[in-house]
């Protein structure tokens, strides 16, 4: 999706017709970042779109898999004609490398896409852009956080799962306490970084207290491995090196379980999500293609994610599945809380 960028020097008619085609265009394209998205007006969405054209292109860092994310952007780029330059990596990466650029000067990113603390982390230095949308009221409550800086596009449900070779029906755990049974020892996968998720399930468990006193236990009698990344575990469980891992994503499960990999999703309590989304960087360099991007992945793209079996946070778009309880991680909480949870977490698992 690597695009070519316009030539540095232009002639004297080409120069005269741009200009033309940014007064025509109006406030819309003079304007700066926070003027455009601040912009309310009947006429906001064919301001957008025209300014958006003329800017022709913006770039994406995301920590979304490529083949999912590529056909967010395929779309996009049908509808407007604008091109998209991607740059992936892990959810650390992306807020590591964002960061570092636009604190040296550097502006190339136009949009950030990654989970919500690290989306919470941008906010706090202060390089975000609040965006005004009149999409935020389609959106479900807990993924637009007040300041609107960044916007939450659908949730990243966090599930156990299990390698259906090798454990039997009779044998798929039903509750947090099957899994302390000594045919499990050696046999379950962690992630090993899954500070959040520990927070999140341990606050389902009737007090903090009876949740650690599992976890520990666990961690005693069966020995889980850890493994960096979600994905990593995934892949272990539908291989067969791993018959239950504790946190995949629900979207890759369904997308293995298409692909006929043997691999369920193993329900025990509720289900914890991670919100993933979207915010535009203050120094965006094409302020209205980038919010114009963000508007179209909040709306459009909500019925592609759900073909990817995500789940979208336009809940207008597409409801969430019917009786489906969500237990959704705090970012900012998670933000404040972070070192505490990781001392935590090591100390019980490792």
């Amino acid at each position: 999706m690597a695009e070519s960028h316009r030539p540095r020097s232009l002639t004297r008619r080409s120069l005269i017709l741009g200009s033309s085609a940014v007064l025509a265009l109006g406030p819309a394209f003079a304007q700066s970042v926070a003027e455009v998205a601040a912009y309310q007006g009947p006429d906001r969405m064919d301001k957008l779109v025209a300014a958006a054209k003329w800017e022709g292109r913006l770039t994406l860092y995301t920590a979304t898999p490529v083949d999912d994310v590529n056909q967010v952007i395929a779309a996009f780029t049908e509808k407007y004609g604008i091109r998209v330059t991607l740059w992936r990596g892990s959810s650390e990466d992306v807020l590591r490398r964002a960061v570092t650029e636009i604190k040296a000067g550097r502006h190339d990113v136009d949009v950030v896409e990654t989970n919500g603390p690290e989306l919470e982390a941008l906010h706090r230095e202060k390089i975000l852009q609040a965006i005004n949308s009149p999409v935020a009221v389609e959106i479900f409550p807990l993924a637009v956080p007040d300041h609107k800086e960044w916007v939450g596009s659908r949730l990243n449900i966090i599930t156990a799962a299990y390698n259906t070779n090798l454990v039997a029906e009779k044998d798929v755990p039903k509750s947090w306490n099957d899994l302390l049974d000594p045919k499990w020892n050696g046999k379950i996968g962690i992630e090993s970084e899954a500070y959040d998720w520990l927070a999140t399930v341990v606050e389902s468990f009737p007090s903090r207290d009876e949740g650690l006193a599992f976890f520990r236990k666990l961690a005693a009698t069966n020995r889980p491995s850890l493994h960096k990344g979600h994905p990593q575990l995934a892949n272990m469980t539908a291989s067969g090196e791993l018959p239950i891992t504790l946190q995949v994503y629900l979207y890759r499960v369904h997308q293995m379980e298409k692909e006929g990999a043997p691999i369920k999703a193993l329900s025990i309590g509720p289900s914890i999500a991670r919100i993933n989304g979207l915010s535009v960087a203050r120094t965006t360099a094409h302020p209205n293609a980038a919010i114009l991007y963000q508007q179209f992945t909040l709306t459009d793209a909500q019925e592609i994610l759900a073909s990817r079996h995500f789940t979208p946070t336009n809940t207008r778009r597409v409801p969430f599945p019917a009786g489906m309880e969500v237990k959704v991680i705090s970012p900012s909480g998670m933000l404040d809380e972070l070192t505490a949870w990781r001392e935590t977490f090591e100390k019980t698992f490792r």
